[in-house]
């Protein structure tokens, strides 16, 4: 219902039945406006679902000294509804109303945002929240660059409090229009030229209070207040991707006073290179200078409203004169009455009510009490008074940078919490140049598990040393343990792993224990590395299982001790290189089976010391190839047995030395063809042994021995080429050889008459006795000396 100064406007199903009476209000930068609206109404049982969550739009007309009529609007939504009583014919309700940003403090919600400036995350929000339907903003006036988030976290946090510190930190402040677009929320970033003058009057004039009560663009009283502050800023913050490179920043904005130099150090500085640091510092010292100097002016003009700027003068103290942008206003506004109320409304409970209204001001952070001083003398005796209209306003100078104090407390993780590996869909492993995977969290009901779910994430590993150390990469599916940087939920890191019903442990023994691999991609429960360990008592075992190659570098000594038995297989080929030496020693026995072939190459010298028998057989050939001289040295006997044929050619000379008797056993024919001479030389007797009779075929013809005729066969043979040793005699005839010890003359040119002698060895016939009388009658050598051999 509307009257000539106030009309309540809006689309709740109450709004026909209620009359203004008065509303007690708190409007700031950066903080949703807060109103208290007290109203009449003749419907005695109004009821709250008419009321709550509907938008309210409060006109307040008022007139300036030429009675020209304006307005200015207390919009909001209606978030608590009272009956308080009856007062003569109405009945009093009490409404209050909050900017619809404020109605994000009743959703708390979790999720990840990425690569999103902070305007960007502040659409995201609004859209996915009920209020994106009347939700208006403007933010022409946010001028410096933004970086996007690269990863932006809200945990368990409202929706109100997750914007509210984002800009805050991001030095970006808010209001909410009360003139030409009530409710809309406007941004702002550079506060010279992000507020509009006071649009009914912008300049406002001093009045002193003997003059009496200020009530068009008059201010009565002004206070001026400055502090003490910081005066430098510093911070540092690290980037493992420029780990050893120092990114710490400084910045003196030290005031003229004593004591200027109280620095505030901040870790981390949430930024990530040199240039990001540098514009958080300039946003710290403006936020610093701005927190310094603070004025309050009480005045009854209605154009006033948080936002709005406007041109101060005529104070006594001149330096006081100049521009203000109006941080904070706090005022009552109450109707002169309506007919048949009487005199018995009675004012809201002023204290408490303006206590509630100024609780979370930032602007007026660190000086709470002067404001709260204000208020008790400039409005709470107005509270309740007819035709009341009074506000204190929080100001500051355009000339200094306005930056939102960081009053919303950033979100602290807890503790470690646990999250599945994703990927790529299809994928086993999905890592990037440092090792980091992507992670679900069980609690983000945004993302879609898969490689945009998370930022990178960087895994603790056992080890980390430049280019050495250990390394596991968590695969896709895995669960792991994330803890958070400074408990900063926008800075997570996986310091662990561990199983679940999904992902079952390797082992079914508790003794069991070690490391198993999964072969990727698209390995079974059989494609996999293990070392393992099992730790029963009496059966304890190290197990290696590679499931394709196996390489071990080695780049000094290696040793092995097996205290017992030791087996080794190898299915395909085996290749042993050693450089220098090898020494091989076993205690007992060794046997080598080789299937096939078995080549051994030798570079220089082969020596095999066998301390007493060895055999060797040959299935089948054998070939030995030695390329210069041989020596064959048995101590005792050689026995070589040939099954079949035997050939050996020797390319030149052969020496044979036999320390005692040699005996050749030749079971058929045997055949000695010699290019040159051949010499036999006897230490003793000599014995042929002709079954078959004896032939002495010599260039001079040939001689048939049988003892059998009693003579030398054949033609005359003549003796020749005696030669005198010491005490022996040989005689060699062609061929024939005969040999005499104890002979002391020489007789040459002697000739064997007798023909036919048969020399056989054995028993000698009568023949054959004969036969050798006659050859030692030709060559005078006695008969008991005579050896005849060929």
């Amino acid at each position: 219902m509307a009257d000539e100064l106030f009309q309540i406007k809006g689309d709740a199903p109450a709004v026909p039945d209620l009359k203004f009476w008065s509303v007690l209000g708190h409007e700031s930068l950066s903080r949703s406006a807060h109103y208290e609206l007290t109203v009449l109404s003749e419907n005695k049982s109004i009821a709250a679902k008419d009321v709550l969550g509907y938008a309210f739009d409060v006109v307040v007309k008022f007139q300036d000294r030429s009675k020209g009529w304006h307005e200015r609007h207390c919009q909001g939504h209606a978030v608590r509804f009272l009956r308080v009583r009856q007062v003569g014919r109405y009945f009093e309700y009490r409404i209050t109303l909050r900017s619809w940003f404020w109605l994000l403090t009743k959703r708390r919600n979790s999720r990840i945002l990425q690569d999103k400036p902070v305007l960007d995350v502040l659409d995201a929000v609004f859209e996915d929240s009920p209020i994106k339907r009347f939700k208006k903003t403007r933010a022409d006036h946010v001028i410096d660059p933004h970086q996007p988030h690269r990863y932006c976290v809200q945990f368990e946090e409202s929706d109100h409090d997750f914007l509210s510190r984002l800009l805050e930190e991001e030095g970006i402040y808010y209001w909410f229009d009360a003139h030409a677009a009530p409710g809309t929320m406007l941004l702002a970033d550079v506060s010279s030229v992000a507020h509009d003058k006071l649009p009914a009057e912008s300049t406002l004039d001093w009045i002193s209070l003997d003059r009496g009560e200020a009530r068009f663009n008059e201010i009565s009283t002004w206070i001026a207040g400055k502090r003490l502050d910081t005066g430098k800023w510093a911070a540092t913050d690290s980037n493992f991707k420029t780990i050893r490179k120092d990114l710490g920043v400084k910045l003196d904005v030290s005031a003229q006073h004593e004591l200027p130099d109280f620095e505030a150090f901040e870790f981390p500085g949430d930024y990530f290179t040199s240039d990001d640091g540098d514009m958080i510092s300039r946003r710290r010292g403006d936020e610093l200078q701005s927190r310094r100097e603070r004025h309050w002016a009480v005045t009854g003009w209605s154009d006033v409203a948080a936002g709005r700027s406007f041109k101060y003068q005529g104070d006594p103290d001149a330096s006081r004169n100049g521009e203000y942008i109006i941080a904070s206003c706090t005022f009552v506004i109450g109707h002169p009455g309506y007919e048949g109320l009487g005199d018995g409304l009675a004012a809201p409970a002023a204290s408490s009510t303006f206590d509630a209204l100024l609780a979370g001001d930032g602007v007026s952070d660190g000086s709470q009490d002067v404001l709260r001083g204000i208020v008790e003398s400039a409005l709470e005796p107005k509270v309740g008074v007819r035709g009341a209209r009074s506000f204190v306003l929080g100001l500051v100078t355009p000339s200094v940078p306005f930056r939102p104090p960081r009053v919303t407390p950033r979100k602290r993780m807890p503790g470690p919490q646990s999250a599945i590996v994703v990927g790529p869909k299809g994928e086993e492993l999905h890592v990037d140049e440092f090792g980091r995977v992507k992670v679900h969290f069980h609690w983000d009901r945004y993302d879609e598990s898969n490689e945009k779910s998370t930022c990178w994430v960087r895994v603790s590993q056992p080890w980390a040393g430049k280019g050495w150390g250990g390394y596991f990469a968590p695969r896709i599916g895995h669960e792991v343990i994330v803890d958070f940087l400074n408990g900063d939920p926008d800075r997570p890191i996986i310091m662990g792993r561990v199983y679940n019903d999904d992902q079952p442990i390797p082992y079914e023994s508790p003794t069991q224990s070690g490391f198993k691999t999964r072969s990727t991609p698209k390995g079974g429960t059989s494609n996999f590395n293990e070392f393992r360990f099992e730790d029963k008592k009496g059966s304890e075992q190290v197990y290696l299982h590679a499931e394709k190659n196996y390489d071990i570098e080695v780049e000094n000594d290696e040793t092995h001790h097996v205290a017992h038995d030791r087996s080794k297989k190898v299915d395909n080929n085996e290749t042993t290189k050693i450089g220098v030496d090898r020494t091989e020693t076993v205690g007992n026995n060794e046997k080598i089976t080789i299937g096939v072939n078995r080549t051994e190459s030798v570079g220089v010298n082969e020596d095999i010391t066998i301390g007493a028998s060895r055999t060797e057989q040959v299935g089948a050939s054998e070939t030995v190839t030695v390329g210069a001289n041989r020596t064959h040295t048995v101590a005792a006997s050689d026995t070589l047995s040939v099954g079949s044929a035997r050939t050996e050619t020797i390319g030149a000379a052969l020496t044979q030395t036999v320390g005692a008797t040699v005996t050749q056993t030749v079971g058929a024919a045997l055949t000695q063809t010699v290019g040159g001479a051949i010499t036999v030389t006897s230490g003793g007797p000599t014995t042929f042994t002709a079954a078959g009779g004896f032939t002495v075929i010599a260039p001079g013809g040939t001689k048939i021995i049988d003892f059998s005729l009693g003579q030398i066969g054949g033609q005359n043979t003549i003796l020749y080429g005696f030669q005198f040793n010491g005490t022996a005699i040989n005689t060699e005839a062609n061929g024939l050889k005969v040999e005499t010890t104890g002979f002391g003359s020489a007789v040459i040119g002697a000739k064997l008459e007798k023909v036919g002698a048969n020399l056989i060895s054995g028993t000698l016939k009568v023949e054959q006795i004969a036969a050798l009388e006659a050859l030692s009658n030709a060559t005078g050598i006695e008969m008991d000396t005579l050896k005849i051999f060929l």
